[in-house]
């Protein structure tokens, strides 16, 4: 599958813009790599926006029962391609000697990255980079 095909390139056109907020998410996590939805809230959609946390969850979960996105933990992401907020909050966590646990980072998976990167490279959602 190294390239959508139009027809199915227009179902994903059509679901994005029945859910702008995944739509949003994509976009972000193409550009700035894995997040959790508190990041997500606090520094990029939710605050400005007035979405609440668990908007941002329930559209990662749509995206996961599509299978466009995926979970990780924080011990596996690959720390060279990390997003600043992420380091940040990574660097703060090794000053304490006790286990903490990790959060859940969403990341796209390869048909995430495919549709994307299609959506993009065609300029299929002009409308949405509007809103």
């Amino acid at each position: 599958m190294a390239d959508v095909d139009q027809k199915e390139l227009d179902l994903w056109k059509n679901f994005f813009n029945q859910h702008p907020i995944a739509y949003q998410l994509m976009v972000h996590t193409k550009l700035y790599g894995p997040d959790t939805p508190m990041i997500v809230h606090k520094r990029l959609l939710g605050q400005r926006s007035g979405l609440s946390i668990e908007e941002i969850r329930n559209n990662y979960q749509l995206l996961l029962e599509f299978g466009l996105m995926e979970k990780t933990s924080g011990k596996e992401l690959d720390r060279n391609h990390l997003t600043s907020s992420i380091k940040k909050t990574l660097k703060r966590r090794q000053k304490y000697h006790t286990p903490r646990k990790t959060h859940t980072y969403y990341q796209l998976s390869r048909k995430g990255e495919l549709v994307i990167r299609n959506l993009l490279q065609r300029n299929t959602l002009d409308s949405m980079d509007e809103r």
